[in-house]
């Protein structure tokens, strides 16, 4: 069953978030990375966290936080992940695509 079904059948429907709401679902995820795809992706899940608390900085407290280097590097970064979950999900979970 996809999620596009579930809302079909009124069972999941969109809300509008909060900037925290979106802050703690941004968390939840990165922190359910590992148990969702596996152990092996705990390093990506820390990365993505120092990411998102680094982004958090640089949106709430001040700019310069983040260079121009680091940026790029999280953009290869999720290109690559980007096709490794779509592999996953092909592979684990079809029915999700």
């Amino acid at each position: 069953m996809t999620l596009k079904s579930w809302a079909e059948n009124r069972w999941l429907r969109e809300h509008a978030t909060s900037r925290q709401e979106k802050t703690l679902q941004h968390y939840r995820t990165i922190q359910a990375l590992p148990l969702i795809m596996g152990n092996e992706r705990q390093g990506d899940a820390d990365y993505l966290n120092a990411c998102r608390a680094k982004r958090n900085k640089a949106e709430y407290d001040r700019i310069g936080v983040v260079s121009d280097a680091e940026a790029e590097e999280l953009i290869g970064f999720v290109r690559e992940f980007r096709e490794e979950v779509l592999d996953w999900l092909r592979k684990s979970h079809p029915e999700m695509l």
